[in-house]
Formats: structure tokens, sequence, C-alpha cells
């Protein structure tokens, strides 16, 4: 919690620049704009906000970044909900979304009342939705806070996943944030298609700056 799972996804997404459905249940409408706006253009959010404020089209260069994403801001969409955007995209567009961002699973409406039977439940249809529109599904989900499973500047192994919804993805990746150096750390704990550790210990440090917006390479490729 509170690593910058939202924040990578958003810049994953406009650093992709392919097409894009993004549900943004867990993150309104302002703070999207604002983040978008601070990465793209490498000011400050506090900064963003006060160039808005006094004009409202002062960013108007940098919106064509945005045309190749569609956003739902729905709060706690259920499945159909998220279907039915899917099929409006292909309506509208013709063809499939590239990328199906997901943030978070937890704002899914569930059809069960046993949470964690619910979480999986969403899962396996996010899978069978990937299969048959070939995009890329990213779903942002949290972890348990438990102290077994290392500090938070690590990030956690698999096992901390919430509801056990391991199974289906093909590839898992957990964030840690060191505030000593500033990096937030990636792992795959899971990967079909390549290398990973279950237990998180294999991972990859990325430079971030929250104010900003930015997130890049570190100077040194080595992995912690």
């Amino acid at each position: 919690p509170n690593v910058g799972k939202s924040m990578f996804a958003l810049i994953y997404t406009l650093k992709a620049n392919v097409r894009t459905l993004f549900f943004s249940a867990d993150t309104d409408t302002t703070t999207v704009m604002m983040r978008s706006l601070s990465h793209i253009s490498g000011h400050s959010q506090v900064t963003v906000e006060t160039n808005l404020n006094v004009n409202p089209n002062f960013y108007k260069k940098h919106y064509e970044r945005f045309k190749q994403i569609q956003w739902v801001f729905d709060s706690s969409p259920s499945l159909d909900d998220i279907e039915g955007e899917i099929k409006a995209y292909i309506e509208l567009y013709g063809t499939t979304p590239e990328l199906i961002v997901i943030d978070n699973l937890m704002n899914i409406a569930a059809e069960t009342d046993n949470e964690w039977a619910g979480l999986r439940a969403i899962m396996m249809e996010l899978h069978d939705m990937a299969r048959k529109t070939e995009a890329c599904v990213m779903v942002l989900h949290h972890v348990s806070e438990q102290s077994e499973y290392g500090p938070p500047n690590n990030p956690p192994p698999r096992r901390s996943i919430h509801g056990k919804v391991a199974q289906l993805p093909s590839l898992i990746v957990t964030m840690g944030y060191d505030v000593q150096s500033n990096f937030i750390k990636l792992a795959a704990v899971k990967n079909r298609f390549g290398p990973h550790a279950a237990d998180g210990s294999m991972s990859v440090p990325l430079k971030v700056d929250y104010a900003h917006c930015q997130i890049e390479e570190a100077i040194y490729a080595n992995q912690y």
C-alpha cells in the first residue's frame, strides 16, 4: 500500500502509447489528470495545479498524449460494466484495446459475499477476457502488510498477495519502496516466460520522483 501502484500503471500506460481502456476505480479524475500532466511536462503536481487554476488551457499541447487512452472512472464497476465498456470500445473504434488496466481488483463489485472467492472469480473472468480480446490485462492488487513478509522497502513475496489470486496471471510483479535510496523495487514473483523468484528476492530498482510523477531506470543495472 502507498508505494505507487496507480502512478506506476499510469506512467506505464503513457509510455506504452497503445490503444488503452483504463478503469481508474481507485483514483479520481482530478488526480489522474494532475499526475498525467506532471509526468508529461516534468512539472510538479503542485505547479500543474497552480498553472491550471491560472489558465485551464496551459497544458493543451500535451493532451495529444492522451488520445490513445479511454478512461472509465466508475468507483465500483461490475464485471458486466467492464464487459460493456469493452464492447462500447469495439463499437466505437472497430477494434479491441491492446491494453486494459484495472485499478484495482478490490474495487470490482463481486457477485458473492465471500471476499476471497469473489476475487478469484473476478480473476477467472479477467483471464478469459484477456484471451478473447488478446489484450494485455494489467490488474492492480494489494498484498498483506504482515511483518513476517519482511520490511516494506523490499518487494513482498508471492504468498502475501490478498485472496490467493496468483494462479491465473502469467506475470506477477510486487513493489517495495526504499525511502533511503528513493528507489522503488520491482520483483517478478511469478513469470511463466522468464526468470522470477517467488520470495521477491530478485528485484530491479527504479528511480522514483513522486512529486513530478517520474519513474526512471536506475543509473546502474545490478540486481538487488
